[in-house]
């Protein structure tokens, strides 16, 4: 019995205490939640929490699977912490059927199966490459899982080998790979047509031209050689050997030969000779920004170029019995000079009686004056007094051929003043300016000027860079 007050207190103290500790267990217990065990890629992972599927097992396990992979219990199946998890891994294979190639990810567990499962329609006679190793069909049967599956489709094929024809299957893909599983034996300088290397179609036919033993007398030497040619100048290339100038071959060259035979190369010993002459160059124009507008420069220098003549000298028994042009042909071509024109466009300032004006070209043009009554046409004429640009004729309108001028620009010309380049003119062409006066103020102009073209500057298309 808990008599004195201090008795009972550090009993209901202590009390407390284990209520609350074990109070903090339960909680403590219940955050935690179940624990499940994972079997994947032959290691054991555990993981603690409350989890509604087995999804969200693996997902807060960090566990990548794919949809072939097989998992025990499912996906969505509620999970039991009493029972494993277990990720059995689909293995990847690639499959390729003549050009077309695919990986399919399988649970299988040998070839056949995975043949089976992908649905791939076959025959029999086919060759199938595991892993670069061939078999039959009727091997598959127990093979373990490859990483590659390959299916050739059996082709015929006929074989030509000289007066012999064979017809074969095969799934080769090349004519050397189709010769090699027919078991012929090429010797050097055989010929095969097609090329070994190429491809190989369903019924195509291959041609084998046998090497046959040739004997060559040239330069005092004596040359055997084997070859499939039948010509003696086919027969002379394949062994490096030419002919120049005039030699000649015995037996002619368009005659066809036989295993065995002999040919006889025949020299006539030519000299060359050699003349050079000069050939010009030519210029260039190309635009450049580094450059002001009417300005030019030699960008890189142009080099005269070298035209060779060759004389043919034909000699017999080393004595000089005759010459003949024997070509020209040019040694080094030349290289066109390139001369750059300014295309940089710098807006400058002048000052005039009637204020300062702004100008972004100046060219030097020949200058002429005009009324309506001197333009040519007469009073009754439809255009009479009217300019090009439909303004009337008069003080402050300029002729101006537009491919130098800028059609609708302004001008300045000293003792003139501001004109607007509105007219044109049969006689207006290059460098010539016609400045417009009304009648009775007529100032005669001779000579030449400097015209500025004023601001605005117009857009690049409208602006001749080359005035001649």
């Amino acid at each position: 019995m808990l008599t004195s007050p201090k008795t009972r207190l550090i009993f209901i103290i202590s009390l407390i205490v284990l209520l609350t500790a074990g109070a903090g267990t339960t909680f403590i217990l219940s955050i935690r939640g179940d624990k499940f065990t994972i079997y994947h890629d032959g290691q054991i992972d555990t993981i603690q929490g409350s989890f509604s599927k087995v999804r969200e097992v693996l997902d807060a396990s960090a566990i990548s699977y794919r949809p072939e992979d097989l998992i025990r219990p499912g996906l969505d199946v509620f999970p039991d912490s009493g029972t494993a998890i277990t990720i059995n891994r689909a293995q990847p294979i690639e499959i390729k059927v003549g050009e077309n190639t695919q990986t399919i990810w399988t649970l299988q567990p040998d070839i056949a199966s995975v043949l089976f499962e992908s649905g791939i329609k076959f025959n029999r006679s086919d060759q199938i490459l595991i892993d670069d190793q061939l078999y039959s069909i009727q091997e598959l049967e127990g093979i373990p899982l490859a990483e590659s599956i390959e299916i050739s489709r059996m082709r015929s094929l006929t074989i030509h080998d000289g007066a012999k024809t064979m017809e074969i299957m095969t799934g080769a893909k090349s004519v050397g790979k189709a010769l090699e599983e027919a078991r012929i034996i090429l010797f050097e300088n055989d010929k095969v047509d097609p090329p070994l290397g190429s491809w190989i179609f369903p019924d195509q036919e291959i041609k084998i031209h046998r090497a046959k033993p040739y004997t060559i007398q040239v330069d005092g030497m004596r040359i055997e050689i084997s070859s499939h040619h039948t010509s003696p100048l086919d027969i002379l290339e394949e062994a490096g050997i030419g002919l120049s100038g005039q030699d000649y071959v015995q037996p002619d060259i368009d005659t066809p030969l036989e295993s065995g035979d002999t040919i006889e190369v025949h020299r006539i010993t030519e000299g060359l000779e050699i003349q050079e002459e000069p050939l010009p160059y030519s210029s260039i124009l190309v635009g450049t920004d580094e450059l002001e507008i009417d300005q030019r420069a030699i960008l890189s220098q142009g080099v005269t170029g070298i035209l060779q003549q060759q004389t043919r000298i034909r000699y017999e028994n080393g004595s000089e019995v005759g010459r003949s042009p024997a070509g020209k042909w040019v040694s080094r071509e030349p290289i066109d000079e390139v001369v750059g024109y300014g295309t940089n466009i710098v807006v400058r300032s002048l000052d005039t009686p009637s204020g300062p004006i702004e100008y972004w070209r100046v060219v030097r043009m020949r200058v002429t004056s005009y009324t309506t009554a001197s333009a040519g046409k007469s009073s009754d004429h439809p255009s009479y007094g009217i300019t090009a640009s439909g303004l009337p004729a008069g003080t402050g309108v300029v002729a101006i051929d537009p491919n130098i001028v800028p059609f609708r620009s302004k001008v300045y010309v000293e003792g003139y003043g501001i004109g607007f380049a509105g007219d044109t003119g049969g006689a207006i062409k290059g460098r010539i300016i016609d400045l417009g006066y009304d009648e009775g103020e007529l100032v005669s102009w001779r000579g030449f000027v400097d015209v500025y073209f004023l601001t605005p500057v117009p857009p690049a298309e409208s602006i001749n860079f080359l005035i001649s």
